[in-house]
């Protein structure tokens, strides 16, 4: 949910909104802003790079403590990022429109000839720009740089459908990769917990066990990961729960000198009994469910970064 006042701030400049970014020039400056997590950010284009004293005029708002941080990206010192942190009220409107005004005029003033560039790869071009969204982010591009770009992705895409499934020893690697991940079932229910973390740290393993042996991420091998994940947070649960029931049973002064196997075997044993078994379902099914919400979360945004990047006009 976008912020109302960056929707009103987005308006007094005349911007347009893509539902995520509001966008546009301001003088010879790019501008992109955003609602984030507990904070607004705010992307400067400029149309030269930014020499020192430049910098130094754009660090003074972190000094007087209007910015969180302010990223000069991937040394391209023409490329500005000032994140507005909000601890604990949503942070002023009018000070990050004060910040952009003088910026932006500060720029302008200093540099009046100078144009906005392409945001192209080497590309120096200030006429005949317009705005594409690339993959849900707006940029200034030109034409021939788009189109560029447009054939790099779909040769990049056919590259990557090309390549192998490797779907069963992907398989193979995330259930290998997410046996590690029981032990923290296992203390989850020492402390008395069932919780949506144990289900994140399975897909993590799960992922990474997939990704290690080159399998595909495509919609299939999301889905590989997530139902991986979905059967360990059954199967966690089980052998954790039998675990605890060893434990509990090797503290009995009766079992003293008893072989552990018979102990072990008669733990597995119990959980047939009618009390026992309902317990365990009932542990079983709310970490499913606990652990299925966060499985499914990042499930679907894993999804979103397998399809294929889109570039449009703005």
């Amino acid at each position: 949910m976008v912020f109302p006042g960056l929707k009103k701030l987005g308006k007094e400049f005349g911007f347009k909104n893509n539902g995520t970014y509001f966008y546009g020039f301001i003088n010879n400056t790019y501008i992109m802003f955003a609602d984030g997590a507990n904070q607004k950010n705010v992307n400067f284009i400029f149309p030269i790079e930014l020499n020192e004293d430049d910098k130094k005029k754009i660090l003074s708002w972190k000094r007087k403590g209007y910015a969180k941080t302010i990223d000069f990206f991937h040394d391209q010192s023409s490329n500005v990022c000032i994140i507005f942190a909000e601890y604990f009220l949503p942070f002023k409107i009018s000070k990050i429109k004060e910040v952009i005004e003088d910026i932006t005029g500060y720029i302008k003033q200093k540099y009046p000839q100078e144009k906005s560039k392409c945001s192209g790869d080497n590309c120096t071009a200030t006429d005949g720009l317009n705005l594409f969204d690339v993959d849900g982010i707006p940029v200034p591009m030109c034409s021939s740089c788009a189109k560029r770009l447009e054939t790099k992705i779909n040769n990049a895409y056919e590259d990557f459908r090309l390549q192998p499934n490797n779907y069963l020893q992907g398989s193979i690697a995330a259930i290998v990769f997410s046996i590690p991940g029981i032990l923290v079932t296992f203390i989850l229910f020492l402390l008395g917990r069932i919780a949506g973390a144990s289900g994140l740290i399975y897909f993590y393993l799960s992922q990474k066990g997939y990704v290690w042996a080159k399998g595909k991420m495509n919609k299939i091998g999301v889905l590989i990961i997530s139902l991986i994940s979905l059967v360990y947070t059954a199967v966690g649960v089980y052998l954790s729960y039998i675990a605890v029931i060893i434990k509990e049973v090797l503290r009995l002064p009766e079992i003293k000198g008893y072989p552990i196997f018979e102990i072990v075997k008669l733990s597995f044993e119990s959980v047939r009994e009618p009390e026992v078994k309902r317990e365990l379902l009932t542990n079983i099914y709310l970490s499913l469910f606990l652990c299925g919400i966060c499985i499914l979360i990042n499930m679907i945004q894993l999804l979103k970064s397998t399809g294929k990047v889109k570039i449009k006009k703005a």
